[in-house]
């Protein structure tokens, strides 16, 4: 995914000196990167002192960048929000638009895939209202590239599609060839092969004279594409070609990038497969597992310790089977434990820093006594901050049918059952968009567990369990009511009344109310909605249900609350239409 978009000294509006600076840092920055950061903190030192807000917040995306480059993601995106912040302040558009695309980038490497097609889209939106056309095919492929992530691959076409015709007239064949190798990508993880290997042809054909970077791994997914097609003899030739292509620039000491060279290998051990050539498929893709291994690709050794733990048991290796079985279970569990801490890290980051934005704007209106303005600004900030972590709640649910109407529609019954128990009427619309968030800890939860089908395994329940310590920590220390309601229900709306429940097994009165509340108004919402691995129930069914955990699952005060307000809801829905 590309990380930045130029920005041009026009756009920027400011000084000499500090385009000298910033134009200084681009000459260094892969020779000498502490140096170029420097001379980047320099300009962003004089654009202040000169009061130009375009040039330092140039000056910030720069810096963000190369702590992305540096394999900060932390410091990249709370960076990268200052700069988007102070050029959308002062109106610039361009600077705006690459620190979106390079908050994208490091949401997307951070697993926040929901977090990052929202910023990509605001990215695309705002680019193209500035009227420029130069670079919305790269936009456009970096969004097809998350779109792909989640799995959204008829409309990630699309995009890839769009991002070819932006490219027309832009003299970009590298941008083409990289958007064609995706689009090839995608069709044959969809088996359509011969589109696969018609798009793998043309990205080949452009990419050996304008992107020769990208010419071993295209051949080796071609040659993939061949095997499945059982054209073994053309398979052959285009992992003879990327083999030649790889020992050259060896030969000549380029460097390699370690992910052509394992896609390579993985390409050899599928066209050894298909020749029945078991013991030389096993070799490469041991090879490539190596590779992967050293170079930190797990999701690659992941995928590759499946296809040798299948291999060796179909030639009865049973033990080495086992064994491959048993790294890919631990490597499986090493990848979730990491990806839900880095997810977490990076919403913390985004949190910490917009709240670190909101006290500065309070500060800055306390001191011009403007109370309203403050107060204004406050619910502005809040009502943002809720709606993106409702998006992240929308995503965490996007393996059901109803992602965005199930926690709307838990939201608004948990507001019924607190008008129904007397509650205070400010506290019940509170907990109605607190409510909503329930299950926004589910986003660290592997899909392959959220849409499971059958049972699950002991180990895949103890995953579930912890979306809700997760929620409550993305919630965690914000300061605003509203949010440290959701903090509340996101953690306890899974304790169960007689004490059974998780993840601490509170009883009773120990449970907090609005958790008590959000547990009747899931369950039933739940019930009645259909998932992957049940039917949906009947409104009388699932009203059933909840009055059967009554004093079990669910206070019975609640309870009654909850047989009141669907009575009610009943009488209404009898009532004819005049």
């Amino acid at each position: 995914m590309a990380s930045s978009l130029p920005i041009t000294e026009e756009e920027s509006g400011r000084g000499d000196s500090v385009a000298e600076l910033l134009e200084q840092a681009r000459s260094i920055e892969d020779a000498d990167i502490s140096r170029a950061r420097s001379l980047v903190q320099q300009a962003r030192v004089l654009a202040r002192t000169r009061g130009e807000q375009a040039g330092e917040a140039e000056a910030l995306y720069r810096l963000a960048e190369l702590s992305y480059a540096s394999s900060l993601p932390n410091e990249a995106l709370a960076v990268a929000i200052e700069s988007r912040d102070l050029a959308h302040e002062c109106g610039a558009a361009k600077t705006e638009v690459s620190a979106l695309n390079l908050i994208a980038a490091v949401q997307y490497h951070a697993a926040n895939f929901s977090e990052a097609l929202a910023s990509a889209l605001a990215a695309l939106d705002l680019y193209r209202a500035s009227g420029e056309r130069a670079s919305e095919g790269m936009l456009l492929n970096s969004l097809a590239v998350i779109q792909h992530s989640l799995r959204d691959t008829d409309r990630a076409i699309v995009t890839y599609e769009a991002a070819l015709m932006a490219n027309k007239g832009q003299e970009r064949p590298d941008l083409d060839a990289i958007t064609l190798a995706n689009m090839a990508k995608v069709r044959a993880e969809r088996n359509e092969n011969l589109l696969a290997v018609s798009l793998g042809e043309s990205a080949l054909e452009l990419a050996s004279e304008h992107a020769p970077e990208f010419v071993p791994e295209i051949l080796a997914r071609l040659g993939m594409a061949y095997v499945a097609l059982s054209s073994l003899d053309r398979a052959a030739s285009c992992l003879d070609q990327a083999e030649d292509v790889l020992r050259d620039r060896t030969a000549r000491r380029v460097a390699l990038s370690p992910g052509s060279v394992v896609t390579v290998r993985t390409a050899r051990g599928e066209l050894y497969v298909a020749q029945h050539l078991r013991d030389h498929a096993i070799r490469e893709w041991g090879d490539a597992l190596e590779l992967a291994t050293q170079a930190g690709m797990t999701e690659i050794a992941l995928m590759l310790r499946e296809k040798l733990a299948e291999l060796n048991k179909q030639m009865g290796r049973f033990e080495q089977a086992l064994m491959h079985q048993e790294a890919r279970f631990a490597l499986n569990d090493e990848i979730f434990t990491r990806s839900t801490e880095l997810r977490i890290r990076t919403l913390q980051v985004q949190h910490d820093t917009e709240t670190s934005r909101l006290h500065s704007e309070l500060l800055r209106l306390r001191t011009t006594e403007v109370e309203q303005m403050v107060q204004q600004r406050t619910r502005d900030v809040e009502a943002a901050y809720l709606g993106a972590l409702q998006r992240v709640a929308a995503f965490a649910e996007s393996y059901n049918t109803d992602v965005v109407a199930h926690p709307q529609r838990v939201g608004t019954l948990a507001e019924e059952l607190a008008w129904e128990l007397g509650l205070d009427r400010h506290w019940a619309e509170l907990l109605r968009e607190a409510a909503t968030l329930h299950d926004v800890g589910k986003v660290a939860t592997p899909d392959a567990v959220l849409r499971k089908v059958g049972p699950l395994t002991a180990s895949e329940f103890e995953q579930v369990k912890l979306h809700t310590t997760l929620g409550a920590a993305v919630l965690r220390s914000t300061g605003a009511p509203l949010l440290a309601l959701a903090e509340e229900v996101a953690v306890s709306h899974h304790e169960r009344w007689d004490g059974s429940g998780y993840p601490f097994g509170l009883g009773g009165e120990e449970i907090p109310l609005s958790g008590r509340i959000v547990a009747v108004a899931e369950v039933y919402d739940s019930l009645v909605g259909e998932r992957a691995y049940k039917r949906s129930w009947g409104s009388a069914e699932a009203v059933s249900f909840v009055r059967a955990g009554r004093g079990s699952q669910f206070d019975p005060m609640v309870v009654d609350a909850f047989l009141s307000v669907m009575a009610r809801r009943a009488a209404m829905d009898a009532v004819p239409e005049r």
